[in-house]
């Protein structure tokens, strides 16, 4: 077991790198939900999406509610899995961007860090243990 510890911290190291650079499309829900709203699915569902580097979720001033969508260009200050709040005339609200998942912009960002964190905890132990 001792000579596979290496080959999983390059495996490990390798997949960082590669997921770094690599600008994948994911799928992203497409849809406009009204202004306090909680559960989006009412309102988006699988089967209206699109594919972009960058699922969003933030207000939309022409719809007076909340758009979900795809862009293929970071964000202005090249967040990667963030949300910005914003004070506006619609009230407080959350822009938010992700690119980890398909339709990342409709789960809460807290549960795809803890995923990801999870993820990373598991690999650290089976590259220290094994």
């Amino acid at each position: 077991m001792g000579s596979l510890k290496p080959i999983l911290r390059a495996l490990v190291l390798i997949v960082a790198i590669t997921g770094t650079h690599q600008q994948v499309k994911i799928k992203c829900y497409d849809c406009v939900t009204p202004l306090g709203v909680n559960d989006a699915m009412e309102y988006c569902n699988a089967s209206i999406y699109c594919k972009g580097v960058y699922c969003t979720k933030g207000p939309n001033a022409q719809s007076n509610g909340i758009y979900h969508g795809c862009i293929n260009s970071p964000p202005v200050d090249k967040a990667g899995a963030s949300c910005k709040n914003t004070d506006n005339q619609f009230g407080f609200n959350k822009n938010c961007y992700c690119k980890n998942i398909d339709y990342c912009n409709e789960t809460a960002p807290l549960a795809a860090n803890i995923v990801l964190i999870a993820l990373l905890i598991l690999v650290t132990w089976l590259t220290t243990f094994f």
